[in-house]
């Protein structure tokens, strides 16, 4: 089941508050990356406890938009007019700063490998997000509950030291399916930037990118065996092939119009050239020698 969380660019030092239709001018301006139901470690790192607000559930849904109209009616139906649930705001040099100053920690606790990866994430948020990261949880399907999970992944990136911190994420990342991108940065919701980056993606593949090789029948490896055996047996024609082809042909020939012209018998003459022709073939053969 999906419960995606979105790492979002703002101009807003807050969530959007549908009370005040602010959500028709938000999307669209920056990157946007998601995660399902899991805290990335690479956002970890652009926050701190004190980022932590709330918004409320029927914030969610601009009060002029029609289209969001039953949302709304059953948002209000589920949650009322006042629930809240936490979600993280900072501003971009902040978010910034903090993953300057954690890139070694980081990068120490999880291997050198994946510095290239951090360090395009930290290029790739420079570039892409406006004043302020907006981290979005409303999706989590316990958001209103969600605050000791977020303080609790939040203080985790500074006791990285700890290798019980990160168990499960390095348990997960060494499986040979697993896509170190997602687990660690999320993927780009946005298509005017693409995250991860072509480069990137080379160094760190879409497991579900790799077609699986299917193994070969015992039909198939005896097929291809023969056709080894047919190629090691062959060598390229040279000039002197045809030159011995015509001249079988015309010694042949020349025995069977020799015998036709003393004999003037057409059974004899056939006869003559049957037997020119099969020895003349074998000659040839040998001449040639073996195809190697």
């Amino acid at each position: 089941m999906s419960h995606p969380v979105y790492l979002s660019s703002s101009t807003l030092p807050r969530m959007p508050e549908g009370s005040r239709n602010e959500w028709r001018g938000f999307f669209g301006r920056g990157g946007e990356l998601e995660a399902n139901a899991f805290f990335p470690l690479f956002w970890r790192a652009l926050f701190s406890e004190s980022d932590i607000h709330h918004a409320r559930f029927i914030d969610a849904y601009d009060i002029d938009d029609e289209d969001s109209a039953i949302e709304r009616e059953e948002c209000l139906e589920e949650f009322g007019a006042d629930a809240a649930y936490p979600y993280l705001i900072t501003d971009k040099t902040s978010a910034l700063q903090r993953l300057a100053s954690r890139r070694e920690a980081v990068i120490a606790a999880i291997g050198e490998r994946y510095r290239p990866l951090y360090e395009g994430f930290e290029a790739w948020i420079a570039r892409g997000f406006e004043s302020h990261i907006l981290l979005r949880t409303q999706g989590l399907p316990d958001a209103a509950d969600a605050e000791p999970w977020l303080r609790a992944e939040l203080a985790s990136i500074d006791r990285l030291n700890d290798k019980k911190v990160l168990d499960g994420l390095m348990s997960d990342l060494s499986r040979r399916d697993a896509d170190a991108v997602w687990q660690l940065a999320g993927i780009g919701a946005s298509p005017d930037d693409a995250w991860p980056t072509p480069a990137l993606r080379v160094l760190f593949p879409d497991p579900r990118q790799r077609k699986p090789r299917k193994p070969q029948t015992q039909q198939q490896i005896e097929k291809h065996e023969r056709a080894l055996a047919a190629q090691r047996s062959s060598k390229p024609r040279s000039w002197i092939d045809p030159v011995l082809e015509w001249l079988a042909v015309a010694l042949a020939a020349g025995a069977t119009l020799g015998t036709y012209a003393f004999t003037r018998s057409v059974w004899l003459a056939l006869l003559v050239f049957l037997c020119a022709a099969l020895a003349l073939g074998f000659g040839v053969a040998k001449l040639r020698g073996p195809r190697s």
